[in-house]
């Protein structure tokens, strides 16, 4: 693995968040008391250019809107999949490390993006 595969929200939910900033806009320059206004969209664009799972050579880099984790391989024990149908990473110290943004849908982008590493099947996956 050459590139590091990188795991992201879809682009395209940049499109709700724009538009709440250019209906916002006239409001939010009325009154400099206004412009607060401006951060929701604003939580909304880093939120979903920042998060994500990244997976590299060495493991995964788990990014959410405030801070980020690498794992290691070797720290990594398999996928623990939530009530709400979310995917989390365990570990050898019996932890879990939530994947933002990652579904069960996202099983066979993951094991595809990982080489198999996370000890799951094709079949498991797809």
């Amino acid at each position: 693995m050459n590139q590091p595969a990188q795991l992201q929200m879809n682009r395209i939910a940049l499109v709700p968040a724009v538009v709440a900033v250019v209906c916002a806009l006239p409001l939010a320059t009325a009154s400099p008391w206004l412009l607060f206004i401006l951060l929701l969209p604003a939580a909304s664009i880093t939120y979903v250019l920042r998060s994500g799972v990244e997976v590299d050579d060495d493991g995964l880099i788990v990014r959410a809107m405030f801070g980020s984790a690498r794992i290691p391989w070797g720290r990594i024990t398999g996928v623990l999949i939530g009530k709400r149908h979310e995917l989390s990473i365990t570990t050898v110290n019996g932890g879990a490390v939530r994947l933002p943004n990652m579904r069960v849908r996202d099983l066979p982008r993951l094991y595809e993006a990982t080489d198999g590493r996370l000890g799951l099947s094709a079949e498991d996956a797809g």
